[in-house]
């Protein structure tokens, strides 16, 4: 574990390799001074010469310069905030270089030499959540927009890290930290007017159930958190020469996967990550199913069979020559393991499946009821495919708009164990167990959500928290 202080810190916040600039942040009260030392203004709005004179929020143009040597490393714009009103709630000093590898390297050096320090990984946001510049939940929203591949990974991102998750949890926060004080005081003070005690127990009843539906419909909104932070994995299982790999290339916009009429040519999973209308998909093609004496061939088949098994979605190729029986004992097999099964008949351009009645009465009897024709050569109907994994995202619930979704696993155990115990109060008020009862469940809901605010949350798991980050955030 890493040993924390309130010294200046510094790192590039700019991924790694060659760019045309990079930007290197700097924090800690006093940072201003300990970068004079290797820095040199050339020009200001005000005309000041020391970067710790410039006043906050403006730029400079100027360079580094080694300390020791006064030789020039890189000119470059220095950016000056002031505390509290930055992002970490200290000063702090931004420079933006040439993006080199050798330039980052050697500003960083003179730093180091100046007296700042490297920073830990996500060191930066940890010191923005102590400083209260931020709650838990919207500091570890930080790495989610950073790590945004599609535009509803980032809204969902982008709507945590602002806040409006943290506006939810403090209303309800705030409401059952109400109802636990009006509770303490049935406990600790008789009334002598039992009618309005039960006005004021009713009262209580009514904003924890209010709590607890709030609650439950931020668990409830995980379906899609899950999808948004893992992706949704999709599996193209069936025979040989089906048409999955086809239908792969097809969604995935060019040739990723070898196709040929040679049965068994694919012979381990291909995973492609796509983007079907913001929905981030990791497209799994499979071997074919089949019984087979090659060893390599059998390897891939049982692997196929896993990815079945680990996958939300399945697509089932069901090509014109494949017969009912064969059909049904291919897809028998996983469909107790998996809760979305779509039969797609492939190759429509060879022709229509002479046992497609069947084959579908035969499906219907192990809860298979969704049948798509396609042509992937073609490139007919694969709309359809594309429509399938849209309507199962957005069967999931959570609602409509994305700005409430859970992505986080951690914050999701927590919320549901907050509202097992909250379920638990609003049980001793209804079955007349004491409000002791329920002001003791009550405490323990709201210390499952401070450990997702941040409020009971222990500085050793902040810290592993904050430990997954990249180094310049």
């Amino acid at each position: 574990m890493y040993s924390y202080d309130d010294e200046p810190i510094c790192a590039c916040s700019t991924p790694a390799g060659i760019s045309g600039i990079a930007v290197i942040r700097i924090s800690g009260n006093g940072c201003g001074k300990l970068a004079d030392k290797c820095s040199v203004i050339l020009r200001s709005s005000g005309d000041y010469k020391k970067l710790s004179e410039l006043p906050g929020y403006t730029c400079a143009f100027g360079y580094v310069k080694e300390p020791s040597t006064d030789i020039k490393v890189d000119e470059v714009i220095f950016t000056h905030f002031e505390a509290p009103h930055s992002y970490t709630g200290e000063e702090m000093v931004e420079i933006s270089s040439h993006g080199s590898g050798a330039v980052k390297q050697e500003i960083l050096k003179c730093l180091g030499m100046s007296g700042i320090r490297m920073a830990y990984p996500g060191e930066f946001s940890r010191r923005a959540f102590i400083n209260g510049k931020m709650s838990l939940a919207s500091a570890e929203a930080v790495m989610d927009v950073i790590n945004s591949e599609t535009e509803r990974q980032l809204e969902a991102a982008g709507s945590l890290m602002s806040g409006k998750l943290a506006d939810e949890i403090n209303f309800i926060e705030h409401n059952l930290y109400d109802q636990a004080a009006c509770l303490e005081t049935f406990t600790e003070f008789d009334t002598e007017d039992p009618a309005e005690e039960e006005a004021k127990l009713e009262e209580v009843k009514d904003n924890l159930s209010d709590c607890h539906d709030r609650l439950s419909a931020l668990c409830k909104g995980y379906g899609k958190g899950r999808i948004l932070s893992e992706r949704l994995r999709v599996a193209l299982l069936g025979l040989p020469n089906s048409g999955k790999s086809t239908l792969l290339n097809t969604l995935t916009g060019y040739d990723r996967a070898i196709v040929t009429e040679v049965a068994g040519t694919t012979r381990d999973t291909i995973e492609v990550q796509i983007n079907i209308n913001g929905i981030p998909v990791t497209l799994i093609d499979t071997a074919g199913i089949r019984e087979t004496e090659d060893i390599v061939e059998s390897i891939g088949i049982g692997k196929a069979f896993e990815a079945g098994r680990a996958s939300d979605m399945i697509f089932y190729m069901v090509p014109p020559d494949m017969t009912a029986e064969e059909a049904f004992t291919g897809v028998s097999v996983i469909a107790e393991d998996c809760d979305c099964i779509i039969a797609v008949f492939s190759k429509s351009d060879a022709g229509t499946n002479p046992y497609r009645s069947e084959i579908e009465e035969r499906f219907a009897t192990i809860g298979i009821t969704e049948f798509i024709s396609i042509s992937a050569e073609e490139e007919f109907n694969i709309d359809k495919i594309e429509d399938a994994i849209i309507d199962y995202y957005n069967e999931l619930g959570g609602g409509a708009s994305e700005g409430l979704l859970i992505t986080n696993s951690r914050h999701y155990t927590k919320f549901l164990k907050a509202t097992k115990k909250l379920a638990m109060a609003l049980d001793a008020l209804d079955n007349e167990l004491g409000t002791e009862v329920c002001a003791s469940a009550l405490r323990a809901c709201l210390d499952e959500i401070g450990e997702v605010t941040g409020k009971t949350v222990s500085a050793t798991l902040a810290d592993t928290i904050f430990s997954r980050f990249c180094i310049g955030k």
